[in-house]
Order: C-alpha cells, then structure tokens, then sequence
C-alpha cells in the first residue's frame, strides 16, 4: 500500500503544482492586460482633457498650416510646420518635430469643424503617415463635442497594435467612429508623444459604411463595473 501511495501522493502533487502555476501565470498575465488598459485609460483621459482648438494652449504661428491649431501640454517643445521636401514629387507635408529630448508631454496639429455634415453618419478620418524616431507613440485621433463642450465619442491610435512608434515608411492609417446625432463639433489631427518626427499627408475625411469598424475608444469601455469585491488581485 505504501508503495502505491508514494506515486499517487506524487502525481497529485504535481497536478496542484501545475494547476496553481497555471493559474498563477494566468493571472499574471490578465493583470499585464490590466495594466495596459488603464495606462490607455489615463493616456486618453488625458488627450480628451487638453487637446481641442478651443481652448489651444499655444498660439498658431506662421509655420503652422492653414486652417489647422496646435495643442498639447507644451507645445512650445516642439516644431510644426509643413515640409516640401520629404516627398519626391514636392508634395506639401505637415510635420511634426521635438525640439529636444526631453519634451514635455505631447503636441497635437488638429482641425475643429462643425458637426452638422456628419450627423448620425460612420465616419472615417485617414491619412498617410511617416515616422521617424517615435520615442513613445503617434497616430491620428477623432473627437466628437455636443454643444457644451462634453465629449460624446473619441478614437486614437494608442492601442498597442495601431499605435505608431519609432522609424516606419509612409503607410495610410485610419481612425473611425460613429458621430451621435448631438454632435456638434468634430475635432481630428496628428498626435506625437515625447521626441521624435511624424509626417503627415493625404488627409481624408468622409462618411463610410457601416461594415467599416469603429476604433471609438469611448464605445470600448466596459459595459458594467468589474471586480466590486477585489478578489481579482492587482495590477
């Protein structure tokens, strides 16, 4: 009896291990996904608070194109400017450049329009874009305002697979989302965070059909709160 005990003893030792190792690492790796997930929380809670033409924290300059702003934490560390020379066919870019390196934040080249074209319509904000020493991050971004400035939907590129970062070649990115009936303003530009230079150009804007998904970072909150009694460990 002994004999048999010492192996059955044995396996099932080695079954709890293995199943507390998995679970562990489970674990483990759904608090990784956690903590990616709030870090995209707080990144874009950010952005919703300071980027908007509105209310821009730096003056347009002559650099800045036509009909666009700037915005960001301190726009004054870095450069935006449009560029004639990046494409071959002499095709006006807007870029924009870290002064330094260490730049505060993150600078924002935006546009803000009326909603009132796109109501109730799928819309589609792309554009070919190039990146040379992304530090940290860049993409394009969507946000929708009703009339008292309160944000109704809002997509970005900084989602670990979209987002742009360090040198990549000219390649079309887009962002998408819904614009609610009470929409009434639509804001859209270029973002970079930290050092580096993004370029810009071919821009587009146009309702598309609803087989396009949304990348509306608003609508991928989740539905109900979770973990209410925190038993689901930690970040």
């Amino acid at each position: 009896m002994a004999g048999l005990l010492g192996p059955l003893v044995g396996g099932v030792a080695v079954v709890l291990t293995t199943y507390w190792t998995t679970r562990t690492k489970a674990r483990a790796e759904a608090r990784k996904l956690d903590a990616e997930a709030d870090r995209t929380r707080a990144e874009t809670t950010k952005i919703l608070a300071e980027v908007g033409i509105r209310d821009q924290t730096a003056p347009t300059t002559d650099s800045v194109p036509k009909g666009w702003g700037v915005s960001g934490a301190v726009p004054e560390d870095y450069e935006v400017g449009i560029d004639f020379e990046i494409l071959q066919t002499g095709r006006a870019c807007a870029f924009i450049r870290s002064k330094h390196q260490s730049p505060a934040e993150y600078a924002s080249l935006l546009q803000t329009i009326r909603a009132d074209a796109y109501r109730g319509a799928r819309v589609e904000l792309s554009a070919m874009v190039k990146a040379r020493e992304v530090a940290s991050w860049a993409g394009l971004w969507i946000r929708i305002d009703d009339a008292t400035d309160r944000t109704l939907a809002f997509g970005n590129m900084y989602n670990a697979e979209r987002r742009i970062s360090g040198t990549v070649n000219w390649q079309r990115h887009s962002v998408v989302l819904d614009v609610p009936e009470a929409g009434a303003y639509l804001n859209f530009g270029l973002v970079m965070q930290r050092t580096g230079q993004v370029w810009m150009y071919d821009v587009r804007l146009e309702a598309v059909s609803d087989d396009v998904p949304v990348t509306d970072f608003l609508a991928m909150l989740p539905l109900h709160p979770t973990n209410l009694d925190f038993e689901d460990g930690t970040n």
